[in-house]
């Protein structure tokens, strides 16, 4: 049996020593090798039990096929002395002999009392430095924890590992993948334009984009790896794992430890490399994410000819579109979609053709001349977060203060707090502006835009534009009511839109007469 840890801090034989080691005692033995056991990478703290290589051969029905355990050192074990001793005490019980090169009396100690008690106390040595190596990892990550620096694991989805020469050192940076934040961004302008998690979930996949997760063992040369299935099969992207990489705070490029954003001692956010989104990008996104989150309405598989456009007219729930095919010809309808299915309207069936056809003649005839305007986001500021999180590491502060642990370090402790409360009062001072999201004009009316559209087109600009059409059996409304032109004008100046749009598209309503001088 052969291990090694990736662990920097720990010295031992590199496989291939350990490998011709044993080779040739059992060479010049004459023994028969049966299998070997190569544990690469795979810390000393892992049970033998539980490791990808060892584990097999220890289950019951690979326990015939081999009669002794052969390694070099007892620390190829475990480095954990607990390990050690239950293993030992597993192998005195399926009958089973440890070979260890450098200790030829391990297997005879293994079957006395005295002979088990040195066992462990050579067990305790590398134990002890098992706990030394976690305390150093763990001082290091620690000192670098507060820094720019990359501390290891995997990379949020958008950034790669990158290794630099500073100091006399090689230390690891975060830097953007153009490949990821082209399919961040694709990302966004989908939820964007309405579509739900599920829907990008599934056009990620079938785009054959891998995870953050699959990345990274590409990266270090490893297949791809869906839990649950064998190797090479591709980790799948789902609603939750779209929704929670959207609203991760990592996409701007901040620290996170345990889950949280790390603070600096000025109470910012402590960045780890260059943010894939805008300040205007990321509030706009979260914005359609919060929305796509509190929606109570249920996406159905498979777009729809006029989905989210059509509507029951009865119960007010968002119409289903349905299919079949009797004699060669397809037919299909609108029917209720309430969910669950017992809750839907019956008798509530109305031909697709029909409600298609009268969208594109009714809602050109009362809002064809109607400006055509899309949403645009309007940024707003709350550092409510910050603020909070500045307050709670000024309460921690004083606490430890009280208790003593600032007596030695009485500067340090006074610039910090002043550091914290500076940067308390000018949060507190910055209003909070609510974002929003405002119509813009496009320039144009929904006549000329209708030419220009195909179905899925036109059915994303009604949406867009707040319209929704009603049918039930013999019923057919599109709301809101229309506006006059000039009252639908004024509305938008109002609201804020666009000067020099709203005079181009004033002018061109006037020339084509859809406007009037009262």
């Amino acid at each position: 049996m052969e291990r090694i840890s990736d662990d920097r801090n720990e010295k031992s034989d590199s496989i291939e020593s350990q490998d011709q080691k044993l080779r040739r005692q059992v060479e010049s033995e004459g023994v028969t090798v049966v299998g070997t056991a190569v544990d690469l990478s795979v810390s000393g703290d892992v049970d033998p039990f539980q490791r990808k290589a060892l584990g097999p051969w220890l289950t019951e029905e690979n326990l015939p096929k081999w009669d002794e355990l052969w390694v070099t050192t007892q620390d190829r074990l475990s480095r954990d002395d607990r390990h050690v001793f239950r293993f030992v005490d597993w192998c005195l019980d399926q009958d089973k002999k440890v070979i260890i090169l450098d200790d030829p009396d391990f297997n005879k100690n293994m079957h006395s009392p005295e002979g088990r008690v040195m066992i462990h106390i050579r067990a305790m040595g590398p134990a002890r430095e098992l706990l030394r190596i976690k305390e150093r990892t763990k001082d290091s990550h620690e000192r670098r924890r507060f820094t720019a620096r990359w501390t290891g694991g995997i990379p949020p989805f958008g950034y790669v590992p990158v290794s630099r020469f500073v100091d006399g050192k090689t230390v690891t940076y975060l830097e953007q993948d153009p490949d990821m934040v082209k399919v961040l961004h694709y990302m966004r302008e989908q939820i964007l334009d309405g579509q739900s998690f599920f829907a990008v979930a599934k056009a990620l996949n079938e785009m054959g984009e891998h995870t953050a997760r699959d990345r990274a063992r590409i990266r270090k040369g490893k297949p791809v790896h869906r839990r649950g299935a064998e190797e090479g099969v591709p980790e799948q992207w789902s609603e939750t794992t779209v929704k929670s990489l959207l609203r991760d705070p990592a996409l701007l490029g901040q620290k996170k430890h345990k889950g949280e954003v790390l603070y600096d001692s000025q109470g910012r956010p402590v960045m780890v490399a260059e943010p894939v989104f805008t300040d205007d990008e990321w509030q706009s996104l979260q914005a359609a994410v919060e929305a796509r989150v509190q929606t109570k309405v249920r996406r159905v598989n498979g777009t729809s000819p006029l989905y989210g456009v059509v509507w029951c007219g009865v119960c007010g729930q968002k119409a289903a579109h349905k299919g079949s095919i009797h004699k060669g010809y397809e037919y299909r309808y609108y029917v209720c979609g309430a969910w669950p299915k017992e809750n839907r309207c019956r008798g509530v069936s109305i031909r697709a053709e029909e409600v298609e056809g009268w969208v594109e003649i009714y809602f050109l005839e009362r809002y064809g001349n109607q400006p055509v305007t899309e949403r645009v986001w309007v940024p707003g500021t709350d550092r409510t977060k910050e603020l909070t999180d500045v307050k709670s590491r000024i309460t921690r502060l004083r606490r430890d203060s009280v208790a003593g642990l600032w007596d030695d370090a009485q500067d340090e402790f006074r610039n910090l707090m002043h550091s914290l409360m500076t940067r308390r009062d000018e949060l507190a001072a910055e209003p909070v502006v609510i974002g929003r999201w405002q119509e813009k004009l496009t320039g144009r009316t929904f006549q000329e835009l209708w030419a220009v559209l195909d179905l899925e087109g036109k059915r994303q600009q009604l949406i867009k534009s707040g319209y929704r059409v009603e049918v039930g059996r013999k019923s057919f409304k599109v709301t809101p009511e229309p506006e006059s032109v000039a009252e639908a004008l004024e509305r938008l100046r109002s609201e804020g839109a666009d000067t020099e749009a709203l005079a181009e598209v004033t002018e061109a309503l006037r020339q084509s007469g859809a406007l009037t001088e009262e």
